[in-house]
């Protein structure tokens, strides 16, 4: 081989491993984390990515600088940081503007659909509240409360009515853009409430404008309160977790004395973490705390009532991840610590300890698991607080890195949203065709079986719907399918069964005739009714083989 065919197949394998290299990182790129899913048997199979990152937002990006350029017409002052700090919350009104809660700051950001920066708040006029201030010279005096301290919580409603969680100043200040007050929501002057402060962190308002606010301190459910500002009550109150510790100390209180039953341990509901409502006015709520099952994710009809349960399977669903996750030598579990309700109706809830979104449908059915943790990987969320979405867009907020990640959809997410819709509203069989490129691509996904077993039950081709059913291992629905194909097959040889049982019964009665004449040996009638099973046997055998095919349990 000559110096210059050398050189060129040596400039041909470069060009090679520089496209497979250039190819490998933009595969990296698209999938920053390792997607799973759950099977039938709770344990975690790998799975198709559902959304990868789009984009990450910072203070930057939102031209947060401006706060503090005298010639922006949005200056505040020359140190008004241009980063957000410890950020707890952050909500997408109806006329998808962002309001951010930057704790860290004591401000609200307000931005557009795009993070541009429209407006900030801090300071406010027309309050009722007092506060001690100490001058320069160490003396003290009352004034009116002005600004934020560390606010915690937002909501907007379609009037660009802020409704605002301040929570060190313990008050939820109902304010409009002009920032003059409108109604504050302090500590309830009653004995129903018997903490002794109001240090609430989260709110949220209803179409009949009621307030419902989240105070750590408060286990009775939501406190509400009337547009006007006036105690309603508590709302949606979550149950006590059952644990062996709970039934033994109910058990023993039936016989303790009185200062026994005084020493021992409450049983009291867990406070919930975080709310959102949905276009329906159903509000979704979770529970933070880690290792609790009950009430983890309820949704709440006007009477605080959890219909979820009602009318999905989730009393029998272990919300976030089923097993625990260990970094460095540490096991963490599920705590939940937001949810976000689409306008497509999926449920997606953020878990604070692996910085993961776990969506499900409105059945509950969990579709997709997404996002890590910053420990498990480089982009990952170090304190993620909040969660928003937009149609095929999910918003995380996070506080420690300061910034907003934005997941998009994957095409492999808009078949099986698309699908599970069909699904959701019984249209099996319109689905058939996106559950089976969801399969195409995804070989674990368990949902997909479930959904075309189902479909072809619909359409009484038992034969297929068994064998979904099956690799589901969907047990309800495997036994309609067997019944179903049962019954099929034995009015589709109803008329054989009959004509065999008929012969049988004939020849069966004639034989006995002759016999008791004794016109026939019985040597004879035993060759006879031999020769007749044996005939008849393969028929029979075959007609019974097809009715029982598949009736064996998995």
């Amino acid at each position: 081989m000559t110096s210059k065919n050398t050189k060129k197949l040596l400039c041909v394998l470069l060009t090679v491993i520089l496209t497979c290299s250039l190819m490998a990182q933009a595969i990296f790129a698209e999938d920053p984390y390792e997607s799973y899913s759950y099977d039938a048997w709770g344990s975690a199979v790998p799975s198709q990515n559902g959304y990868i990152v789009k984009d990450t937002i910072t203070g930057a990006d939102m031209g947060l600088e401006q706060l503090s350029d005298p010639e922006s017409p949005l200056f505040i002052s020359e140190t008004e940081p241009a980063v957000l700090n410890d950020a707890k919350d952050f909500y997408l009104s109806p006329n998808n503007e962002f309001f951010i809660v930057d704790t860290g700051n004591n401000r609200i950001i307000r931005t557009d659909i795009n993070f541009n920066l429209i407006a900030c708040y801090k300071t406010f006029t027309g309050s009722n509240l007092t506060e001690e201030v100490t001058l320069e010279d160490g003396t003290t005096e009352e004034r009116v409360v002005t600004d934020l301290k560390s606010p915690y919580g937002i909501f907007v409603d379609e009037d660009d009515i802020m409704y605002i969680a301040d929570r060190d100043n313990q008050r939820v200040i109902k304010v409009g853009f002009d920032c003059e007050i409108i109604t504050e929501y302090t500590r309830p002057d009653t004995e129903l409430y018997n903490s002794v402060s109001f240090y609430c962190t989260k709110v949220l308002v209803d179409a009949a404008k009621n307030v419902y606010v989240i105070c750590p301190a408060v286990n009775k459910g939501a406190v509400m309160f009337s547009p006007s500002g006036s105690f309603i009550g508590f709302y949606g109150a979550n149950r006590v977790q059952v644990t062996a510790e709970v039934i033994r100390n109910k058990i023993w209180r039936k016989f303790a004395t009185e200062s026994q039953a005084a020493s021992l341990a409450g049983t009291t509901p867990v406070e919930y973490a975080n709310f959102d409502i949905d276009d329906e006015g159903f509000i979704y709520t979770v529970t933070e705390v880690a290792n609790v099952s009950t009430d983890a994710l309820k949704k709440l009809n006007p009477a605080g009532t959890n219909i979820l349960e009602l009318t999905t399977n989730a009393a029998d669903i272990e919300f976030g991840d089923q097993e625990a996750v260990t970094y460095s030598g540490t096991t963490y579990v599920t705590r939940l610590t937001d949810v976000s309700i689409g306008d497509n109706g999926l449920i997606n809830i953020l878990d604070y300890t692996s910085g993961r979104v776990f969506q499900y449908d409105r059945e509950c059915n969990l579709l997709f698991i997404f996002g890590c943790d910053q420990e498990a990987q480089n982009g990952g969320f170090d304190n993620p607080n909040a969660i928003e979405c937009l149609g095929n867009l999910i918003y995380i907020l996070d506080g420690r890195n300061d910034d907003i990640t934005i997941f998009e959809e994957t095409l492999f997410g808009s078949y099986v949203h698309e699908a599970a819709e069909l699904f959701n509203r019984g249209l099996y069989e319109d689905s058939v065709d996106l559950w089976e490129e969801v399969l195409k691509r995804d070989g674990n996904y368990n949902m997909a079986y479930i959904a075309l077993g189902r479909a072809y039950l619909n359409e009484d081709r038992y034969d297929e719907a068994v064998e979904y059913f099956k690799l589901a291992f969907q047990d309800d629905d495997y036994d309609r399918a067997f019944e179903s194909r049962r019954k099929e097959m034995l009015r589709n040889n109803f008329t054989l069964i009959v004509i065999i049982v008929a012969a049988l019964l004939i020849v069966w009665i004639v034989l006995g005739i002759f016999k008791k004449k004794g016109k026939i040996p019985k040597k004879l009638i035993a060759t006879g009714v031999g020769w007749v099973v044996d005939k008849a046997k393969p028929a029979v055998t075959g007609l019974v083989a097809k009715i029982k095919e598949g009736g064996k349990k998995k």
